[in-house]
């Protein structure tokens, strides 16, 4: 035993540098053998984020993602468009021809007076792949019944269909609700004639009963405003019809920060902004649309206002340039610390 060790000090006099690299070496094996066994990620549950934080001056606010629909362009989406330029316009952007993506994004803001929610989102109105609102709202630290203003744009069901929850109840019990006063009277009427909508009458059943299902059960607690109105300190609704009757933007101000809220103005960049004069089968008025898409852009690009578009891909916040007479979206840089 002497004898080894004798040995080994002599090779260590004349080697130091690798030895000390052995030794390290047998360190580190007997650390590796001893460590338990790592189990691979279980990437069955993980999803990627669905909340997105964000300022408006003092305000503080946060896009939430209610899911995401995938549907076939023609003939629903643009039906008055030649389908050569329509998949052309999909390809450019290596999106499948066969199938337009549609994400839903509902927006939170906190003014410091008032937790207020723009849109409730889908909820189970439009099939399973939706209705994540509630759990992003969750994620993001925030409580369905300390929502105390939820502001609706227009009434179709992927906007309010988050209003009543799976069990009946209300899934922000303590909120007053406003809706522009022609959006209202429109869906609230004894007759509501979708016949103009150039979808099957099957969907435009589903969506006059997604109307009297949600808005019903908040008619004791709906406000109606005018465009121009102010509907809590630092939002004002701005007219946005075409699209439905009443459909609302709107105008957040705080500090010197603005944000406008689109809605439904526009959809996508390869549609509605490269092709602003295209129809979608859910105008109501295409003509009407179409100028008030025009108008609110000019005045976005115009202004260089950030804007928040509903179904923009998330967390679809950017701005728009004017090209001609077409328009670019630019998405904001994104940001890890709001």
């Amino acid at each position: 035993m002497l004898l080894l060790i004798s040995s080994m000090l002599r090779w260590i006099k004349r080697s130091p540098l690798k030895a000390i690299s052995l030794i390290l070496s047998a360190i580190l094996l007997s650390l590796l053998i001893q460590m338990p066994a790592v189990d691979a990620v279980n990437w069955e549950n993980s999803f990627n984020s669905g909340v997105y934080h964000f300022a408006v001056g003092n305000f503080k606010a946060a896009i939430l993602s209610d899911g995401l629909l995938n549907l076939p362009p023609l003939p629903t989406y643009a039906p008055a468009a030649d389908p050569e330029e329509v998949e052309q316009a999909m390809v450019e952007r290596f999106w499948s021809p066969d199938e337009l993506s549609l994400y839903f994004n509902a927006l939170y803001v906190d003014t410091g007076t008032h937790q207020v929610l723009i849109d409730t989102g889908a909820g189970t109105e439009l099939g399973a792949g939706l209705a994540k609102l509630t759990q992003n709202l969750h994620s993001a630290g925030i409580r369905p019944q300390d929502i105390d203003i939820v502001v609706i744009t227009h009434a179709h069901p992927d906007h309010i269909g988050g209003i009543v929850a799976p069990d009946g109840q209300l899934t922000f019990p303590n909120a007053e609700y406003y809706i522009s006063a022609a959006e209202w009277q429109f869906w609230m009427a004894e007759t509501v004639d979708l016949s103009p909508l150039k979808i099957p009458d099957q969907f435009q059943q589903g969506m006059k009963s997604a109307a009297q299902k949600h808005l019903g059960a908040i008619a004791n607690q709906i406000y109606q405003f005018q465009p121009d109105q102010e509907i809590v300190p630092g939002i004002t609704a701005i007219a946005a019809p075409g699209h439905t009757p009443g459909q609302s933007a709107l105008r957040i101000t705080s500090e010197a920060s603005q944000l406008i809220v689109a809605a439904d103005v526009f959809f996508n960049e390869a549609f509605d902004l490269e092709h602003p004069d295209w129809q979608t089968g859910f105008d109501l008025n295409p003509q009407q649309a179409a100028q008030t898409r025009r108008r609110l852009l000019n005045q976005i690009a115009g202004d260089r206002t950030m804007v928040i578009a509903y179904h923009m891909p998330f967390p679809a916040l950017g701005y728009v340039r004017s090209w001609g007479d077409r328009y670019e979206w630019e998405p904001v840089l994104w940001q890890f610390d709001p």
